[in-house]
């Protein structure tokens, strides 16, 4: 083998072994990581590894061995990762030398800026991603510059998990990246970062609710702090008026009060991201609207209650909007990492120790004003 190949196999499996021994740390049963079998013939990208491309070949060649070492569990689902899991024999070995997560880091140079061309169905909250291997700009490093601080700062944090008995639990590394989009229409070739650009990849935001109170910042329960309805806010300041108070989910006609204020947002944040009129309800929607409401009822009905958005709604401006949401919440992760204060972005809200929670608060509501030119309303959500 040429050296340079040989040093390339040799990281890969390096590679494979270390996030193996990190499930392990991890605590997973079976200590299992996913992996892509992506002919090496394809092109790689800037979302892939340099030097990686000999790793389907590689992990064939472990998987050679058998069980012994590895098992290779392949997918045939287009989009799904392959996996491989280590053998109980050396994840036996491993547990013995009592190997823990403060053993690993993670290697510098992971892409954080993605961008893709999503296919959406917003109603029924269905979607596909195509990667785009896009060409840097002045915008792009500047945006990776701003996502390295945040997980700098991140990196350095003192986050944890707690187990139902109060006892620390593994977690991954908190690493997060922006996720652009393309519309589905836009010509082939088109690259663009002005839509989308929500922070994705924390281990925090795959907890459902009712975990997120084992979530401790310096030993502190957290509190979710959310902008208010800020959507549909902000499609009001895009059409130059200035949002009404009160709660833009609730009170619309023949829909009052709160028992459908869940269904009614679905239907509101589909009628901003859809190119169409609203024809039926938003799937997921079922004992969320009174029985029997039909999509142009509920049309109507938001209609009614928001006149005003009348050209702003089933334009397809949402992904825009979701742009400027984005760059609020970056914005504050950045003057809050300045302050040393940690903050668990969840899309469109924050994750904050209690004691942190009204000088956050401000904070956001800072940020609002210097993104979108108004001071958004902010709600703490819950306190875990």
């Amino acid at each position: 083998m040429r050296e340079k190949d040989r040093q390339s196999r040799d990281a890969i499996a390096r590679t494979v072994f270390a996030n193996l021994a990190y499930a392990v740390a991890l605590g997973l049963e079976p200590p299992t990581v996913g992996v892509s079998l992506r002919a090496a013939k394809q092109k790689h990208t800037r979302y892939d590894r340099k030097g990686f491309g000999n790793m389907p070949s590689v992990v064939e060649l472990l998987a050679s061995y058998g069980d012994s070492v590895l098992s290779l569990h392949r997918s045939s689902r287009k989009g799904t990762s392959s996996s491989i899991t280590i053998s109980e024999n050396w994840a036996s070995t491993l547990r013995k030398t009592k190997i823990g997560l403060h053993h690993f880091s993670q290697e510098p140079g992971r892409e954080t800026i993605y961008l893709g061309k999503v296919e959406r169905d917003f109603a029924g909250r269905e979607e596909s991603r195509e990667l785009i291997d896009y060409a840097d700009t002045d915008e792009t490093h500047r945006y990776r510059a701003e996502m390295k601080a945040i997980n700098a700062f991140l990196a350095s944090s003192d986050i944890s998990l707690e187990d139902h008995e109060g006892k620390p639990c593994p977690t991954s590394f908190p690493f997060l990246r922006r996720h652009f989009n393309v519309q589905p229409d836009d010509p082939e070739g088109t690259e663009r970062f002005d839509l989308g650009g929500r922070l994705f990849g924390g281990w925090w935001q795959t907890l459902a609710k009712d975990q997120r109170h084992r979530i401790r910042i310096k030993g502190e329960p957290v509190a979710d702090l959310d902008f208010d309805a800020m959507f549909v806010r902000l499609a009001y300041l895009r059409a130059n008026l200035t949002p009404p108070p009160g709660d833009l989910y609730a009170g619309l006609p023949g829909l009052p009060g709160a028992p459908w204020r869940a269904g009614v947002k679905k239907a509101v944040l589909a009628m901003l991201f859809r190119r169409t009129p609203l024809t039926r309800v938003p799937r997921g929607t079922s004992g969320e609207l009174p029985p029997g409401t039909s999509g142009p009822q509920l049309r109507a009905a938001i209609l009614a209650a928001h006149p005003a958005l009348a050209p702003i709604f089933e334009t397809g401006i949402g992904l825009s909007l979701m742009f400027t949401e984005s760059q609020v919440i970056v914005k504050a992760l950045l003057e809050l990492a300045d302050q040393k204060i940690t903050a668990l972005p969840m899309h469109d809200g924050l994750m904050v120790a209690r004691s942190k929670a009204d000088k956050v608060a401000r904070i956001m509501s800072d940020a609002a004003e210097t993104v979108a030119g108004h001071r958004l309303p902010i709600s703490l959500k819950s306190l875990y």
